[in-house]
């Protein structure tokens, strides 16, 4: 999401603590971003950029378009995750030896701060479908576990841009 597209008052799907919820933005924070209300819990929370908003979410009695079922859920393969998984790790990387994102960041959340870190994976190359929240949910838990686990710390500039180098799209 961008932010000249987001409105108050509006409600996003956003990743809130490792899970998608629903929030409603009440208004903008003075340093940036926004505050919003999630819905489940109604706690008070900011979003601190656009990147975090996933989609609009569609107001509760309002139908959804039908949709043939989506063949990755709920069953899509330990292979392919495994194989989305190494791609984003893969672009994380390239981004690192380009330096837009630094080695030292922490954890998946912290990518936002440099970039869209939800297309990681290939996720931005078709439309957004509320149908595979799990499988992205499941790529981005893994990827937050490699870096937690020192995947970018361990790397110095140089093995970053060898390996960079070696990436094919």
């Amino acid at each position: 999401m961008q932010k000249h597209n987001v409105q108050i008052g509006t409600t996003y799907i956003v990743k809130v603590s490792g899970t998608l919820a629903k929030v409603r933005l009440t208004r903008e924070h003075p340093r940036g971003g926004w505050y919003g209300t999630n819905l489940a819990t109604g706690r008070e929370i900011r979003i601190r950029t656009a990147a975090r908003l996933r989609s609009e979410a569609k107001p509760d009695g309002e139908e959804r378009i039908d949709k043939t079922r989506n063949p990755r859920l709920p069953d899509f393969s330990a292979d392919e995750l495994r194989r989305v998984v190494e791609r984003a790790k893969a672009e994380i990387l390239a981004d690192v030896a380009a330096g837009t994102v630094p080695s030292t960041c922490a954890s998946f959340s912290e990518l936002h701060d440099y970039t869209d870190a939800n297309g990681y994976g290939g996720a931005f190359e078709r439309p957004f479908d509320n149908e595979e929240t799990d499988f992205w949910n499941a790529v981005q838990d893994a990827v937050d576990a490699w870096i937690k686990q020192g995947g970018l710390t361990r790397l110095t500039d140089d093995e970053a841009r060898r390996i960079a180098d070696e990436i094919e799209f």
